[in-house]
């Protein structure tokens, strides 16, 4: 009985570890805002008991108020188009990407005042942007590292004035940021992209950062324009992929990078450092009239069809100095000067 005793309490502590922590903000923070934070403890169970529907998302962040979320499922669609639209002002319009046409898109903007943050957690909805005439503005960071989007994702034509967060991440359907512009850094480590993603005519004010990312169906990085360092280093791509007409200022790299299919760099800038240093390229892969203003170093990737360079504009390889223009070519010379010579003083004093 004493140890059918312990046994209980014992398990009854294992149960009490495990429990679900629930973590919700005091009043005062719900007042201010939606916070809830579900432990990794929880169960499916126990994580559907607290549902959060996409509306109070929505209603909270229409109220200028912060949305924190973790480890929750968030159940239908969030839709920004409810937010009131505003007259954009001169300021916001002046930092708007340069692609943007004033006859596509009125002077309309959706605001998104506070923070918003949905961690680790599942969204079963969409989450949309539809306006056909208006831009959708974010003016405190976005994180949704490591949530998974069971449907698709489109917030195109959107401002992000800070760090948008999306490391870890799970898009099981389209992910489209069509024109946005990034004004903090992206960071996309490790994300997982699903049939569709699009940053067509995007603009990168700040680093992008997709070190280890896996896109799995295509991806359209068309027109974009980076002004600092991009990283796709061990980045997969499963189809096909397209740089065509992109301008890269700074530093990128595709280092040890697979791109199984198709790939288009057609007219693309590379303005600064370029890497492909262990690359492998599977399918064609087109350079047609791209234009490198440093030196690249594609004899370094791997490509199993000779890639399309067509009009391409290349920095020639620096000219192979001879081994004795080099330091240890110098010391060579030198060493075999001085036994050459010593050698003839020998000769000299046998001879006499």
């Amino acid at each position: 009985m004493v140890f059918a005793a312990i046994v209980a309490i014992s398990v009854g502590l294992s149960e009490v570890g495990a429990a679900c922590v629930v973590e919700e903000g005091s009043l005062e923070k719900r007042e201010a805002g939606l916070v809830l934070h579900l432990s990794p403890t929880c169960t499916q169970v126990e994580r559907e008991a607290h549902i959060v529907r996409s509306e109070r998302i929505v209603e909270t962040l229409e109220r200028g108020h912060p949305v924190d979320l973790v480890g929750v499922i968030v159940q239908g669609d969030v839709l920004f188009d409810r937010l009131v639209p505003q007259s954009a002002p001169r300021s916001s319009m002046a930092s708007e990407p340069p692609s943007q046409s004033k006859a596509a898109r009125s002077q309309e903007e959706r605001l998104v005042r506070a923070g918003l943050s949905i961690r680790d957690s599942v969204v079963q909805g969409a989450v949309r942007h539809r306006s056909v005439t208006g831009t959708l503005r974010f003016e405190r960071p976005v994180d949704l590292q490591g949530t998974r989007f069971k449907a698709g994702v489109d917030l195109s034509w959107s401002v992000f004035l800070e760090a948008v967060e999306l490391s870890g991440a799970i898009f099981e359907k389209e992910a489209h940021f069509v024109q946005g512009q990034f004004v903090g850094p992206l960071a996309c480590r490790e994300t997982r992209f699903g049939p569709s993603t699009r940053f067509h005519r995007s603009r990168f004010q700040s680093s992008m950062d997709c070190t280890g990312a896996l896109f799995d169906g295509t991806a359209e990085f068309l027109e974009v324009t980076s002004e600092q360092p991009v990283e796709f280093e061990r980045s997969r791509f499963g189809s096909g992929v397209g740089f065509s007409g992109s301008r890269f200022k700074s530093r990128l790299s595709f280092r040890d990078a697979i791109f199984s299919r198709e790939t288009f760099f057609t007219f693309t800038v590379f303005e600064g450092e370029t890497m492909f240093t262990g690359a492998q390229f599977l399918g064609a892969a087109d350079f047609s009239n791209a234009e490198f203003k440093r030196q690249d170093d594609l004899a370094r990737a791997r490509f199993d069809h000779p890639p399309l360079l067509a009009q391409a504009t290349r920095l020639e390889p620096p000219q192979s100095d001879g081994f004795f223009q080099t330091k240890n070519g110098q010391y060579v010379l030198t060493f075999g000067l001085l036994v050459t010579a010593a050698l003839l003083v020998a000769y000299a004093i046998k001879l006499k």
